[in-house]
């Protein structure tokens, strides 16, 4: 029984004393989180020796000493640079993200990255902080979210106002179409109605040619007529002149005929 009791007491000893241990653990760690400032200049020193790193990682990268590195100059260190790969390892970025990746750290879109866009975005994405990125990607959702809704609103406000103006296009198109058909049908009956009066005025006019024709022809007839008459009467007091002038001359000559036979 000593033996129980003996070994029941280490048991409760050494777990208050690891109790204990965990206590000033948790509050060391604590009243370490709480002390912003040791924890800003621990992040500084990190931060300019990762930087460092960061450096001499885009210099053997940058195999032809170009400045710069392409996309395929950052494909070529994934495989040729190991401490490259381990950072991307710890990145948790493997090959299929390196486009994705290119496309982050060029910030400028100049399709090659400088090596101060290397440092910066690298070190962002390795020390950025994960509720720091949750929020971040928070906001950017809901942001994301209200503009969604917005366009929504505004797309719905749009399409009704478009829906009126073409409803009423329709409408003053139909009615024009109405006034169209209309007027067509006035203008078919101004042109009947026209033709009619243009079949009814040459007939009047062909009346009055013929009836003009027919007077002008016993107007010549009665002229003829009246001329023939003339003429003839003029001939026949010529010839009556002409007998009576044959009957002198046949007298005159008769009685010298005689007077010259005594």
């Amino acid at each position: 029984s000593a033996f129980i009791f003996i070994g029941a007491l280490l048991t409760l000893v050494f777990g208050v004393l690891n109790l204990i241990v965990a206590v000033i653990v948790d509050t060391f760690a604590e009243n370490r989180d709480k002390d912003v400032v040791s924890r800003a200049a621990d992040m500084d020193m990190e931060e300019v020796e990762e930087k460092k790193v960061l450096a001499k990682i885009f210099t053997k990268i940058d195999a032809d000493g170009g400045g710069t590195l392409s996309y395929e100059e950052l494909q070529e260190g994934a495989r040729r640079v190991a401490e490259f790969r381990h950072w991307l390892r710890v990145m948790d970025i493997d090959a299929r993200d390196l486009r994705q990746l290119f496309m982050i750290v060029d910030e400028d879109e100049s399709g090659e990255i400088d090596p101060d866009e290397f440092i910066e975005a690298m070190y962002r994405m390795k020390n950025t902080e994960s509720k720091t990125a949750t929020k971040f990607v928070k906001h950017l959702v809901t942001k994301l979210d209200q503009e969604q809704q917005t366009f929504k609103t505004d797309l719905g406000t749009s399409l009704a106002t478009l829906t009126c103006g073409l409803e009423k296009s329709i409408h003053d198109s139909e009615k024009a179409l109405e006034l169209v058909a209309e007027e067509r049908q006035l203008m078919q009956k101004f042109v009947d109605g026209t033709e009619e009066n243009w079949h009814r005025q040459e007939e009047y006019f062909q009346q009055k040619l013929r009836e003009q024709e027919e007077t002008l022809q016993k107007s010549i007839e009665v002229a003829m007529s009246k001329a023939s008459e003339v003429a003839l009467e003029a001939a026949l007091q010529a010839a009556a002149v002409t007998a009576k002038n044959v009957m002198s001359t046949v007298s005159s000559k008769s009685a010298k005929l005689a007077h010259g036979m005594h």
